[in-house]
């Protein structure tokens, strides 16, 4: 029976020594990606950024305490996945042929379910969690920063000083709407201000300007827009409700800046419409 209670999270471990650990003959019985323990309500995931030229080439990352991991091409383990009936456990290392190092448990945020092509998840990594706080924390002790620097960036978490000058001159009214009243604007972060580096708190491309409603429904991935701007509802809200307050899917971007794409692909792929929400 597979057993975590020496396992230490921070640890490095190769599968031979795990599988040691864990009483396997060899270490093949866990060298999938996925593996589940016969007769454990038990997934041990074990993920690695840059893989090999000659194997699948899934987009899987941590940014800070959320593990970003699309699954098996063959769905082999999406249902048990989504039915968050077991405990999930997360080894991760940056390159391949390189040690695992262990996250700890994972708990599942959000998921996207496809039959043509690997479903994608979030993970919360339980163990190590990483609070808004704390990151504010980070960037006040950051090595290399003004004082001015860094209460830019700290500001930047809502919204507000250099970061929030920045996207009005960029957007000058509602990105969307042109709604132009400023003091009732929201200066938005497209990729969520906690997985974003101290640069991206601060560009203009990582801004959108909204409407109050609008930001919301865009910061909880009812709404988002496609590179070329294009505006994407949720089907989760009824049709209806969209007509209520005025969203159509004809709606786009007023513009769309070119340093702001790779932000809203970001979103689209890692916020927009993922279940949990």
């Amino acid at each position: 029976m597979i057993d975590f209670t020496n396992i230490i999270i921070g640890k490095e471990y190769d599968r031979p020594a795990l599988a040691r650990m864990w009483g396997y003959q060899t270490f093949h019985a866990i060298s999938r990606g996925v593996v589940t323990p016969q007769g454990q309500s038990l997934i041990i995931l074990f993920v690695t950024k840059e893989k090999q030229e000659t194997l699948t080439q899934y987009e899987d990352h941590i940014d800070l305490d959320v593990l970003f991991w699309e699954g098996e091409k063959e769905h082999r383990s999406d249902t048990r996945i989504v039915s968050r009936k077991d405990l999930v456990h997360v080894f991760y290392r940056e390159r391949h042929h390189s040690n695992f190092v262990y996250q700890g448990r994972a708990d599942l945020r959000t998921y996207k379910l496809y039959s043509d092509r690997p479903s994608k998840f979030s993970f919360q990594l339980i163990d190590k969690a990483v609070s808004d706080e704390a990151i504010v924390e980070e960037v006040q002790h950051t090595y290399g920063l003004s004082e001015t620097e860094k209460e830019a960036i700290i500001k930047s978490r809502r919204g507000q000083g250099l970061y929030r000058a920045k996207a009005l001159e960029l957007w000058k009214t509602c990105s969307v709407s042109g709604f132009s009243k400023q003091n009732i604007l929201v200066a938005s972060h497209i990729k969520p201000w906690k997985v974003s580096t101290n640069d991206e708190r601060l560009s203009p491309h990582n801004s959108l300007l909204l409407v109050p409603t609008l930001d919301k429904l865009f910061d909880k991935g009812y709404v988002g827009f496609e590179p070329g701007g294009k505006i994407l509802l949720s089907d989760k809200i009824e049709a209806n409700d969209w007509k209520k307050i005025g969203l159509t899917s004809s709606m786009q971007l007023r513009t769309v800046p070119s340093g702001i794409r790779p932000f809203l692909r970001y979103h689209s792929e890692y916020i927009f419409d993922l279940a949990g929400k």
